[in-house]
Formats: structure tokens, C-alpha cells, sequence
């Protein structure tokens, strides 16, 4: 037969929307009470009312065995309890119609929903809202909050104010006792929120929050909340590394790095551990390990992790007295950041380390009206990169 061009994209068109109809109803099917409640909504449509019955306490049933409380699961009650207006409304039966009950799943759902998105508003957020959107935040809780709404709007009160420590304190013990209420993505999205409350603390000198960051993190990996399908960010991974040896907890990270290498995606997980196990080892210092792994180590066009390991290398060869490796290294560096000019701020950083590594060598010896003279610039710099190692070699 001649090949019809036209029939072709027809056929491939139509096919196309199988493969998307395929999707949907696959996605729809993962979801077990969802098509539960279609049924039973189906049946009352239909007029069965004895299987409409059957259907609406298996359904009731089913929601009331999950484990969760959060937003879903009130969404999926009201539709329900619906169901149950609607086919009781037909017998103009209204005297048992459950209305206290859908309103009070159709306000819970709803005011989750409405602080979930406020949570991650001001999670992303680098400065306090005002005053007057906290009060009216607040004012929208229900009378009488279930865990799952009093932890969110705790957080919430936490991130709008980064002075509200007792708030953060609150969320987290419900945290603690009520993780369970919430399905995974959710999980996830509220440990990150509260690491991201002490983050800020931290940056305003408030050191003793990394113990916080640090137990969240151990804890949401303990208990599977900060995954997500069964995999773990690479940024989760380096986070994690980050405030156990901030809190120099070496023992946890080198067994965390092996244990957890395996949920890391597939081609991020070479590289992720190679890198983050070489800054375990320049944190020791073990200079000899870190410098075999970072050699060795192909980052591909991760360019953050690219300047990470290049700024370690630069500091061991320094701190080594290799400097000829280092006057190389130098040149590859100043190189790599032409080829990157899309880093944003960050170009300048590292390129006031360059220069002021560069001046270091060229004026050693040092005296001390030099290091003077190099210290002011340092610290009067506001973009450089590794400047407390800088000020330290000064």
C-alpha cells in the first residue's frame, strides 16, 4: 500500500490520545477511594438504591482506614457525605441529611489546602511578611483546628516570622506525634518547610538551629518523608551531609552516604555520592581522599557542584603548598567560570576568589601591613566566594 502521509498523522493522532486516555485512567485507578466514590455516585445515579447503600459504607470505610487526615481525605468525605445529601434529598428525607458534617469536611479540606499553599509562599520567601498578613492568616482557622490544620498554621506563623521560635517548636512536636496524617508528597513538603524556618535562623546567627535542621532531616529520612516515589533528591542527599558535619556527626554521614546511596536517581547517584563522600573526607581533613574523589569525579553539567568541587581542590592544593598544581588550577578555574557566564552573583563570587587567592601567592611572603591590606579587601568585598577560609589565611 502507498504510504498516505495524511492517514499516518491521522492513525498516529488517534493513537496519541489512547496513550493520554491510558494515563488519566490509569492515574485515576491508583487511587482507590476516588474510584470507590465514582461507583457509589454512578449507583445513586442509576436508582440502585440497595447497592448505592453497599457502596456508600464500603466507601466510608475505606476512607476512614487510611492513615491519613490530611487534604484528600476530607475532599473525598464531603463528596461523600454529598453523595448521601443527594440520594436522602430525592426521598426528601432533609431531616437526615448530614449537613454538619459536609460543611465541616468541606472547611477542613478547603483551610489545608489554603495553608499548604501559604506554607510554601512563605517558605520561598527571604523576608517577613507584615504583621497584618500573619493576624489575617491567622483568623481563618476553624474553631475547634484538627492536628493536621493547627500544625500548618503554626508553621505558617513560624515562616512569616522568623522570630517565632515557640510557633516552629509547636509545629514540630505535631510534626513529631501526627507525620502519619499527611500522604508522602505531603510528608515532604512540610519537613522541608520546617528545615527551611531554621535555615533562617541560622542565617541570622541563631547556630544552635542546625541541630534542628539537622534532627529534621535525620528524622524525615528515618521515616521515608523526605522521599519522594521512593527516591531521594540529590539536593536532600547534600543537605543532609551539610548539617552532620556542620555538627561534625562523622560517624552518621559515612554511614548515611552508603546507606542511602541506593534511593538517590539512577544517574545522579555516582556523582552525588562521589562528591558529597569527598566532602566528607575534606572535612575530616583527609586532603588525600577528597583530592582522589574530586579528580576522579565526573560532575557532568551540574555546574554548582562543578564550583563546590573546584573551590575544595583550590583550598587543599593552597593549604598543601602545591602551588604549582595550584597556579594550573587557577587558570582551569578562570576558564571554567568564561564558559559559565549564565551563574548569575555567582560569577563574581568566584572570581574574587581567584583574584584574591591569586594576590595571596603573588605577594607571599606576607607581611603584615600586606595582610592587613588584603584582609580590608576581603572583608569589604560583599560577593566572594569561601571568604571566611580567605579571611583565615589572612
Amino acid at each position: 500500500k502507498v504510504f498516505d502521509e495524511a492517514q499516518m498523522n491521522h492513525l498516529m493522532s488517534r493513537l496519541l490520545k489512547q496513550v493520554r486516555d491510558y494515563m488519566a485512567w490509569r492515574e485515576w485507578q491508583s487511587d482507590a477511594p476516588t474510584v470507590q466514590l465514582h461507583l457509589t455516585r454512578a449507583l445513586r445515579r442509576s436508582g440502585l438504591e440497595s447497592q448505592f447503600e453497599r457502596s456508600w459504607e464500603d466507601t466510608h470505610s475505606m476512607l476512614e482506614k487510611l492513615p491519613y487526615r490530611d487534604e484528600h481525605y476530607h475532599y473525598l468525605s464531603h463528596l461523600l457525605y454529598r453523595e448521601r445529601y443527594e440520594q436522602r434529598g430525592l426521598g426528601r428525607r432533609n431531616n437526615e441529611v448530614p449537613f454538619e458534617i459536609i460543611s465541616r469536611h468541606s472547611e477542613t479540606a478547603f483551610r489545608l489546602n489554603q495553608l499548604r499553599l501559604q506554607c510554601s509562599v512563605a517558605a520561598m520567601k527571604s523576608v517577613n511578611q507584615r504583621k497584618e498578613d500573619r493576624d489575617q492568616a491567622s483568623m481563618a482557622a476553624l474553631p475547634e483546628a484538627e492536628p493536621t490544620v493547627k500544625l500548618y498554621e503554626l508553621l505558617l506563623a513560624a515562616l512569616n516570622d522568623n522570630e517565632a521560635e515557640s510557633d516552629f517548636f509547636a509545629a514540630r512536636e505535631l510534626l513529631t506525634k501526627h507525620w502519619r496524617l499527611f500522604r508522602e508528597n505531603e510528608q515532604r513538603d512540610i519537613y522541608l518547610a520546617a528545615i527551611n524556618f531554621c535555615i533562617r535562623r541560622i542565617n541570622s546567627g541563631k547556630r544552635e538551629f542546625m541541630r534542628e535542621a539537622f534532627d529534621l532531616y535525620r528524622i524525615g529520612l528515618e521515616n521515608r518523608s523526605l522521599f519522594e516515589n521512593g527516591v531521594l533528591s540529590r539536593f536532600t542527599y547534600k543537605n543532609a551531609v551539610t548539617s552532620g558535619l556542620f555538627l561534625r556527626e562523622f560517624e552518621w554521614v559515612r554511614q548515611f552516604l552508603d546507606e542511602y546511596k541506593s534511593f538517590l536517581p539512577a544517574r545522579e547517584r555516582h556523582p552525588a555520592y562521589c562528591y558529597n563522600l569527598a566532602v566528607y573526607y575534606f572535612r575530616l581533613p583527609d586532603y588525600d581522599e577528597a583530592m582522589t574523589l574530586l579528580r576522579e569525579a565526573d560532575f557532568g553539567d551540574d555546574v554548582m557542584t562543578n564550583l563546590d568541587a573546584r573551590s575544595m581542590l583550590l583550598r587543599i592544593y593552597f593549604e598543601r603548598g602545591y602551588f604549582d598544581a595550584l597556579d594550573s588550577w587557577l587558570d582551569s578555574f578562570q576558564a571554567y567560570l568564561r564558559r559559565h557566564k549564565d551563574i548569575g552573583y555567582q560569577q563574581e563570587n568566584y572570581a574574587n576568589l581567584l583574584r584574591f587567592v591569586r594576590s595571596i601567592i603573588k605577594e607571599s611572603p606576607l607581611t603584615a601591613s600586606t595582610k592587613l591590606r588584603l584582609r580590608t579587601a576581603v572583608e569589604e568585598a560583599k560577593n566572594v566566594a569561601e571568604k571566611g577560609w580567605l579571611l583565615e589565611q589572612l
